[in-house]
């Protein structure tokens, strides 16, 4: 499909980095060795040479006649790898040298690993290396395939048609249609409705487009224009003359673009149009652009349909809020599945019996899946092990095994979008399959992971690197190649666990491991090994506990990333570890050892340890022995101490103790002046910290919760606090403060603070309102808190929990908190009364469980109230509307308003949900003709929302990760008699909608966005 060789501009690029770095430091130290240099910078000047010309060449590099193509880059790339350890191996050893003292220097040249001749020979490795570059470098002239570099090859996208096949009959999306030929139907007042339709590639947005373009219903509008939008090149010019060319108007072959734009708006002025922009991706401001050319500011019947498979072009294209396509459910991929790999058999057949329902799960609700492996069993004509290779083969090796001719493609669109990826995000997407399929990726580890593999690049050096990874998985998240697992219970006990949780789709998997190649193994069973052991692999997962059957010669020695997610003893783990002397990342926390494997301190790369969860309660003092180490996590282990050592490790920048219920004592921690992330929550036995921690200067995330043998902190290390200038995420959670330092309103840079379970605290400072940047804010559980003043200045805010403070009788004016998205005043008992600007407030979910009725009451009597529907209709039994539910699930992405034990991964309700639901089922705010289901049950009623996920609010879609980035701040286990929201069903106009929720035990309140009706 891709191949490996995909890697090697963005490997040359790291390559150039770290030359160029080590040359820097150089030039105000000791200098390299003289010849060493010159073959340095000689290399330098080679790799940067080639750097545009790899670009160019990967780009161009399909097809059966650029063999000699791919296998030069795959030579490229080896060889930059192997200048990359050569470099670091050097200036390791510079380091340790004359980082040692005399006594140490002389036992440094006595011993075996003599600096001095490890030296001498790496000089010599790196002349060979150079050499060997230079060679090829001028491999493509001599070969004759330079021309393939410099070609153009097209990447197979297909021009899409408004054309419906319709011998092939659509599933799934009737509710969709409905739905979006409803908001089609609609007179806009103002101006132009630009409705966007965004998912995942392969879940069918177009095809859901083309049913809207062929619907009687949409004959109604006198032009419809479908314009099929190259991915990832938005040209204006092309998009308006497509669009003039389908309508009756004129075009002038030599017309510029001002023209071209002012004949598209006459048209849609003067006519009623129905424009399909399919597969819209580009540059903001292209997209920007293009919204200008389409909007005339004048009252028009014309409505333009957008498909995209990138949130934020949704965002930024639409008028309306973006309709979020769902995953299909398992019986509409199987009615997929057997259209086309048993057309006009029973679904009785054997063959389907036997390996079917395995077939139909893997594809996740995709659509494009569900047609590619039907195609594929239906062209091989029944054969078993053609059935057993779409259950089990990765994708994207039976689109290579198999004829094209014969099979529906799957993965052209995917090419696309990875070659329109800038080069440095490519590796670190590539790096994510290491993970095997299904796997929950942990953010902040993937992050540290990155980071200490060199492949993040801070443009300018501005922004620091964890910044910009960060800025790395929004884009991945942006086009679904990562995605978040949402959480459906927070819980109320657990403050800080946490920071988000990822996940690759099977096709986003295997496009990564497509483009992988040999640089990532991910070793299940030993079988597995064995298969892979000619191949020079650098980045490996285990996940077997069979490691002992597996010869440690069969190990690539050239790992740079090692993952053990597996319960091999101390032994084999560290056979494995011993062939590997160039590790950057070591993960052991799935390893069943009680002590650190001895060959890990050879280890004079490592910048990334996870010791996390194993059975260790001392440190071994050679852990200072790591010159390069910058994440260390220890998190749930028995440590019961940090040792004085620990200040040897001068580039530690990330220290996770979470959970370290024996540690007593912290020694030397404020000697780690890198140090930007510190977790320290629930370390139950600690009983002091140092007395300052003001040299901590770069410190963005502190997590002091829950260290229950400290009822406070001392005055001192609270005034340190005032010197952190880039605290971000600062935890202070169920310590008994009773009121806080005027100065912690100078902590300018704070984003997210949580005060929660502060029992004793009565007063924050005035300076509180000097918090500008403050977006999330948990206060839940300070039962004598007064809030002040100065906090209606808190004009960033946008999520703030105040449940169980009893003490609040009023709150601020909430003119300034513009940005609120939701507040939680369950149990706030003492509260008499609501800031009457809270009305304004459009977009804001409030939850009022257990106030006082006058609060309740002034929620339903609220001025906007008059716009929300109040039709309900008695239907049926319990058991009926439960079946009802569940069929519309099975059609639909589901979230619920009450998160149920019951509930599973990906938010459906199972079976045993029936006779317990009551559903209230809504759309938009407007009169439906799907009905809304009520029914009288007993005192105990839950009640239960259900919407489709594609009706998410833009702004509320980022509760779940600010929250979680922020220690799960509003995580107070609470549920609403009364939950009250507004919606915007247009640019203008909000429906606050209600839903009454009986609290039931055992249940937690689920904080995602959803639609509530009375």
């Amino acid at each position: 499909m891709v191949g490996p060789e995909m890697l090697v501009a963005a490997t040359v690029n790291q390559v150039v980095r770290k030359i160029n770095e080590i040359i820097g430091v150089a030039q105000g130290e000791t200098k390299l060795c003289c010849s060493f240099s010159d073959d340095l910078e000689g290399i330098k000047d080679t790799l940067v040479y080639l750097e545009g010309l790899l670009k160019n060449a990967e780009s161009n590099s399909f097809g059966s006649d650029r063999a000699n193509l791919r296998h030069w880059l795959g030579q490229i790339k080896s060889l930059a790898y192997d200048i990359e350890d050569i470099v670091d191996g050097y200036y390791s050893s510079k380091e340790q040298y004359e980082g040692s003292n005399y006594a140490q220097k002389g036992s440094l040249l006595c011993s075996l690993s003599n600096p001095m001749l490890s030296k001498v020979s790496m000089v010599h490795k790196m002349k060979s290396k150079r050499e060997l570059l230079q060679t090829r470098q001028n491999l493509p002239t001599q070969y004759h395939f330079i021309s393939h570099i410099n070609s153009v090859v097209n990447y197979d996208e297909k021009q899409t048609t408004s054309y419906r096949n319709c011998d092939i009959r659509i599933v799934g999306r009737g509710p969709d249609l409905e739905h979006l030929m409803y908001m089609l139907m609609q007179i806009n007042l103002k101006e132009l409705t630009i409705i966007s339709i965004v998912g995942p590639v392969g879940l069918g947005k177009t095809t859901l487009a083309q049913l809207i373009f062929n619907d009687a219903r949409a004959e109604t509008f006198r032009f419809r224009i479908w314009v099929h939008v190259s991915m990832g090149n938005v040209s204006l010019q092309k998009i308006g003359r497509d669009i003039v060319l389908q309508t009756t108007e004129k075009i002038e072959g030599n017309m510029q673009m001002q023209s071209i734009k002012n004949v598209v708006q006459d048209i849609l002025n003067k006519y009623s149009c129905l424009i399909v922009l399919d597969s819209l991706w580009g540059k903001d401001e292209e997209v920007n652009e293009l919204k200008q050319m389409l909007l005339t500011g004048r009252k028009t019947e014309s409505k333009v349909i957008v498909t995209t498979h990138s949130s934020k072009v949704a965002e930024l294209i639409s008028t309306v809020p973006p309709y979020k396509l769902s995953l299909l459910s398992e019986d509409d991929c199987s009615a997929i599945f057997c259209q086309r790999a048993i057309a006009g058999q029973s679904i009785s057949d054997p063959l389907f019996r036997e390996y079917g329902e395995e077939i139909v799960r893997r594809c996740e609700g995709m659509p494009l899946v569900a047609n590619f492996l039907g195609s594929v069993v239906n062209a091989q004509r029944q054969r078993r092990e053609i059935w057993k290779a779409a259950r089990d083969k990765d994708m994207w090796k039976i689109e290579e095994d198999y004829p094209e001719n014969k099979i529906v493609p799957m993965f052209p669109s995917f090419k696309i979008v990875y070659y329109s990826m800038p080069h440095e995000l490519r590796l670190c997407f590539v790096y994510c399959s290491i993970f095997p399929k299904g796997y929950v990726i942990d953010k902040k580890k993937l992050i540290q992971q990155w980071i200490a593999l060199d492949m993040i690049e801070s443009k300018h050096g501005t922004l620091p690197l964890d910044v910009t990874a960060e800025k790395y998985i929004d884009e991945l998240k942006d086009i679904y190649l990562l995605q978040v697992l949402e959480r459906h219970q927070i819980d109320a006990e657990i403050s800080n666990t946490s920071e988000e949780k990822l996940y690759m789709n099977n096709l986003a998997h295997d496009l990564a491991r497509s483009v992988a190649g040999e640089d990532i193994l991910v070793i299940l069973d030993a079988e597995n090994v064995r298969c892979n052991r000619n191949y020079d692999y650098r980045y490996a997962q285990v996940s077997t506990s069979s490691l002992q059957s597996i010869d440690s010669k069969a190990w690539p020695s050239k790992a740079r990333s090692l993952v053990f997610k597996s319960s091999a003893e101390l032994q084999h783990v560290s056979e494995v570890l011993s062939v590997n002397k160039y590790l950057r990342v070591l993960d052991i926390s799935g390893c069943s050892v009680k002590e650190m494997p001895a060959p890990i301190f050879q280890m004079k790369q490592l910048r990334y340890l996870d010791a996390s969860t194993l059975s260790i309660a001392d440190l071994p003092p050679q852990i200072s022995g790591f010159p390069k180490l910058q994440t260390l996590d220890l998190s749930d282990t028995e440590v019961t101490e940090l040792p004085a050592f620990i200040a040897n490790l001068k580039r530690l920048n990330y220290l996770n103790l979470q959970g370290c219920k024996k540690l007593k004592q912290l020694n030397n921690l404020d000697l780690l002046h890198e140090l930007h992330y510190l977790n320290l929550s629930r370390c139950l036995e600690v009983r002091s910290f140092p007395a300052s921690l003001k040299n901590l200067r770069k410190l963005r995330f502190l997590n002091l919760s829950q260290c229950s043998k400290l009822p406070t902190l001392p005055d001192e290390l609270l005034q340190s606090f005032s010197s952190f200038s880039s605290i971000v995420d600062l935890n202070l959670s169920g310590f008994e403060f009773q009121m806080l330092p005027d100065f912690f309103g100078n902590i300018c840079s704070l984003q997210f603070l949580s005060l929660s379970k502060c029992s004793k605290l009565e007063l924050l400072p005035q300076s509180f309102g000097q918090l500008a940047y403050l977006k999330g804010l948990d206060l839940s559980f300070c039962s004598d808190l007064k809030l002040p003043e100065s906090f209606k200045y808190l004009s960033s805010l946008q999520f703030l929990n105040l449940s169980h403070c009893h003490n609040v009788e009023y709150l601020p004016s909430f003119d300034k908190l513009s940005n609120l998205e939701y507040l939680n005043l369950s149990q706030c008992a003492g509260l008499k009364a609501l800031p009457k600007s809270l009305s304004n407030q459009k977009n804001l979910q409030i939850e009022v469980f257990g106030c006082q009725d006058c609060i309740v009451q002034s929620c339903y009597l609220s001025p906007q109230s008059h716009t929300c529907s109040q039709e309900v209709k008695e239907v049926g039994s319990s058991s009926d509307i439960s079946d009802t539910i569940l069929k519309e699930s099975a059609n639909r992405d589901v979230a619920l308003g009450i998160s149920f034990p019951e509930i599973d991964e990906v938010g459906y309700p199972h079976n045993n949900l029936k006779q317990k639901l009551t559903l209230s089922y809504h759309m938009d705010g407007h009169k439906s003709e799907e009905p809304n289901f009520i029914t009288k049950q007993n005192s105990t009623t839950e009640t239960v929302q259900l919407t489709p996920r594609h009706q998410f609010p833009s702004s509320t879609c980022r509760i779940s990760s600010i929250a979680s980035s922020s220690s799960a701040l509003f995580a107070s286990g609470s549920s609403s008699d009364v939950s009250i929201t507004y919606n915007p069903v247009s640019n203008d106009k909000a429906v606050p909608v209600y839903h009454i929720l009986k609290p039931v035990p055992s249940t937690s309140f689920a904080f995602c966005p959803f639609h509530l009706v009375s």
